[in-house]
């Protein structure tokens, strides 16, 4: 891992940065990030220029597992549902921030009820909730879990956001089932209460995922 990481960060570094700027070289930099968040694809999905060249919102995601890094950007928002693309087609789908789905990235979390879980971060309550996820099994089929959950309010904690610290409050989460357990943290930002940075757990598979917000003024 530790030889990989540093090129990995290198690749992704380049390619926030023109993102980030606007650069007109968007072809290299349609490139850079389909190299980073999924080796070996074959050629990048041509809605993500649009989104481009439309500013719309950005995230940083990073794949712990896999030391995979980039950036993906919001597609659409119907009903608090937001749906993020990758260049290739990849989706994280959130409700509030929370990850509720994921699509072309392997080991499918199909969909996930977060309703207390949501409710509770964003009031700042610590307490007991119980989530839902459905994960698509190597059968083809759906097998939904339940875990039941404890939020902890960890006070003020700044959000880094592109390398600066932003007023927040640290939420963490442990969810346990009968055979699994994880931790989700989140930092709600102090400005508009709504979740700005955290590391979230998608599955066995992909294990955890950290989300960054990129600022609306950053490109």
């Amino acid at each position: 891992m530790g030889a990989v990481l540093p090129m990995k960060l290198a690749a992704f570094v380049l390619m926030g940065a023109s993102l980030i700027s606007g650069c007109s070289n968007d072809t290299d930099n349609l490139q850079q990030l389909r190299q980073v968040l999924r080796p070996g694809s074959v050629a990048p999905d041509p809605r993500v220029q649009a989104l481009i060249d439309g500013r719309a919102p950005r995230m940083q995601v990073s794949f712990e597992k896999t030391d995979l890094v980039g950036v993906v950007a919001l597609e659409s928002a119907r009903g608090g549902i937001e749906t993020w693309l990758s260049v290739d087609g990849g989706t994280l789908i959130l409700q509030g921030g929370m990850v509720v789905g994921t699509r072309g990235f392997g080991g499918g979390m199909m969909t996930s009820d977060v309703t207390q879980s949501l409710a509770a971060v964003h009031a700042g309550q610590a307490g007991q909730v119980v989530r839902f996820h459905s994960f698509l099994t190597g059968n083809d089929e759906t097998r939904t879990r339940s875990y039941k959950c404890e939020i902890k309010d960890l006070g003020d904690r700044p959000a880094t956001l592109l390398g600066a610290l932003t007023p927040a409050r640290q939420m963490s989460e442990t969810c346990r089932s009968l055979d699994q357990t994880f931790v989700n943290s989140y930092w709600v930002g102090a400005e508009r209460g709504q979740i700005i940075q955290s590391r979230q757990w998608l599955g066995d598979f992909l294990g955890s995922v950290n989300l960054r917000d990129i600022p609306q003024d950053a490109f």
